[in-house]
């Protein structure tokens, strides 16, 4: 009996030791709070993605050794616009979230090299790894963020080519001639010397301005087809081809992000590019879906001729070039980033229409 009591005893204390280490280990474990940002909804697949893959998955790797996880707030579609992001995260409104970098040219002008190469490439993967591997390697473009305050993670797009929505059709380079195309800005100037007006605005008004008649056509992609029903009102889809880019940045107040213990700032980087290829990888298969809803709602897909794309792509300015050129006048390598950028596509061996830094 008293070994029967002595090992009932010694089990007891076990089992209470190893409570009270799991109590304590429950206890070590550091809760964060972040606010995880963007002027769009979880309607679109940038959020939908960053909500159901980045968000999850951060948290995962921090549960591998189980001393921290972060605990979410979602800002999405709610405290600031499109647009708004850039300060609300380097003011600390927000802690992370998704800058879209053609808004802010004026702050990041190295960001944007892919809207300025336009007919370079349509491989979105590719756009936005090669926009990661300038900002790590060159150092003015990783300061340009860090200069508002904002540490930059990754680059990443949602767009696998620019496509003309309208609502009559686009049959030739001439059907452009006096029309006002809507468009997020800098890839209205992939219209310029066709005689159409931009018309600079944002995604979610994209419906309502054509269904106004402030426009008469748009410059979007296929992916956000379905989402926001844009060939209701601009039936007639032109597969342009004019490129992909990367058109978002993730970014986190950088004070906020210093202040991280190093271990959860390793698995914020780590999952970063996971998301980034992810939300290619789905956007190109959204590409798909997205001309099969343009159907749906009763739009018609043209296909554009190799002839029409090269000749569209020679009618431009170079605007990569006049882009680098005011780059370099603000002290910025904005030559040398275009030139890495292009080469990078060259050895990639992509359907260049025009080679913007040789010329």
């Amino acid at each position: 009996m008293r070994d029967i009591s002595r090992r009932m005893a010694t089990t007891a204390a076990m089992l209470a030791g190893t409570a009270v280490l799991l109590i304590q280990g429950a206890q070590a474990q550091e809760k964060i709070n972040v606010t995880v940002l963007s002027g769009y909804t979880d309607r679109t697949a940038w959020i939908r993605h960053l909500k159901d893959f980045w968000m999850p998955e951060v948290n995962k790797r921090l549960a591998e050794t189980g001393n921290y996880e972060l605990n979410y707030l979602e800002a999405f579609g709610t405290v600031v616009q499109p647009r708004g992001e850039f300060d609300a995260i380097g003011n600390g409104i927000g802690n992370i979230g998704l800058v879209v970098t053609a808004f802010h040219t004026d702050k990041v002008p190295l960001s944007s090299v892919s809207y300025v190469t336009p007919f370079v490439t349509v491989d979105l993967a590719l756009t936005s790894e090669v926009n990661d591997a300038l900002t790590f390697s060159i150092p003015e473009m990783k300061q340009g963020w860090e200069n508002f305050n904002l540490e930059f993670l990754g680059h990443m797009g949602a767009i696998k080519s620019y496509n003309v929505l309208s609502k009559e059709p686009i049959e030739s380079l001439e059907d452009f001639e006096g029309i006002k195309v809507s468009g997020a800005g800098l890839n209205l100037r992939w219209l310029e010397g066709l005689g159409s007006t931009g018309v600079p605005t944002a995604l979610p008004k994209f419906y309502q301005e054509v269904n106004s008649g402030v426009s008469d056509a748009l410059v979007g992609w296929a992916d956000v087809v379905g989402a926001f029903k844009l060939c209701e009102v601009a039936p007639h889809f032109l597969s342009a081809d004019m490129g992909s880019v990367s058109n978002f940045a993730l970014v986190a107040n950088k004070s906020w992000f210093d202040g991280l213990p190093g271990e959860v700032q390793e698995a914020i980087r780590d999952v970063t590019p996971q998301y980034r290829d992810l939300l290619a990888e789905v956007t190109t298969e959204g590409d798909a879906k997205g001309r099969q809803a343009c159907v749906d709602q009763g739009g018609t897909i043209h296909e554009i001729s190799a002839e029409m794309r090269q000749d569209w792509a020679d009618s431009l300015p170079n605007i990569a070039k006049e882009w680098a050129a005011a780059a370099d006048a603000n002290g910025l390598p904005g030559t040398d980033v275009l030139a890495a950028y292009m080469e990078m596509m060259r050895e990639a061996d992509q359907p260049i229409a025009r080679q913007w830094d040789r010329e």
